[in-house]
């Protein structure tokens, strides 16, 4: 028969109170991802993007090349195009890379547009799905 010493127990709680804080921290991540992007599948394309406090939604059907994406990005209303640039991954950190093309700042304060228009969803080598602003600016 075996007895558990004081140390030994306070090693036992220390390992399961740290198993429980990782598994609480992997349903909170897991419920945010959910929240934000509205599904818990990591490897699929999401059915909307949260981005700059705003929804975007998918082109469904349209997948673009990034020569495509740049035509697309030129013919956009509005003082000038604006360089595209990665504003996101999905899933975040070790994702697909999310572009847009950024309205700055003080341009949105003084029109009242969002962010952007669109966004890119890079979904292959050189394939990118359109995500549309849902809602209007």
């Amino acid at each position: 028969m075996t007895t558990v010493t004081g140390s030994g127990l306070k090693g036992r709680r220390l390992v399961l109170m740290l198993s429980l804080v990782v598994v609480a921290a992997c349903l909170f991540g897991l419920t945010a991802y959910r929240v934000t992007y509205g599904t818990f599948a990591f490897w699929t394309e999401p059915p909307r993007i949260r981005w700059c406090g705003r929804d975007y939604l998918p082109s469904h059907g349209t997948v673009l090349t990034h020569a495509e994406v740049e035509q697309q990005r030129a013919a956009l209303p509005g003082d000038q195009p604006y360089p595209m640039v990665q504003v996101a991954k999905l899933p975040p950190v070790v994702g697909a890379p999310v572009l847009a093309s950024v309205t700055p700042p003080a341009t949105r304060d003084r029109l009242h547009v969002p962010c952007a228009m669109i966004v890119y969803l890079q979904v292959g080598p050189d394939a990118y799905r359109p995500y549309v602003l849902s809602g209007g600016p």
